[in-house]
């Protein structure tokens, strides 16, 4: 056996390093849409978990952020219907004619 492989099999092995405490973020801004800000708070809370649990995160705010997209235009109510015309203060009849 090697020198190199009898001190492998001898050295005890390190335990992970615990990942280093960042403060949390604050939570994102609002955009205006509430259904936009909702989709996008789990951001808020990324300080607080661990580095592996962000994929998660990340992958449920961007399907989140995809559903919305595609949905565009359906929630939104439509336009409102134009007013009717002003009456006019004076019935044609009572008009001066040119």
């Amino acid at each position: 056996m090697s020198d190199e492989a009898a001190e492998a099999a001898q050295a005890p092995e390190r335990a992970p390093e615990p990942e280093p405490e960042f403060p949390a973020a604050p939570p994102p801004d609002p955009t205006g849409d509430p259904r936009v800000d909702a989709a996008v708070a789990p951001l808020g809370g990324l300080g607080g978990l661990p580095v592996a649990e962000h994929v998660r995160v990340f992958e449920d705010v961007h399907r989140r952020l995809q559903d919305l997209l595609a949905s565009a235009g359906q929630d939104e109510p439509a336009p409102p219907a134009p007013a009717a015309p002003p009456r006019s203060a004076f019935p044609d009849a009572l008009r001066p004619r040119p």
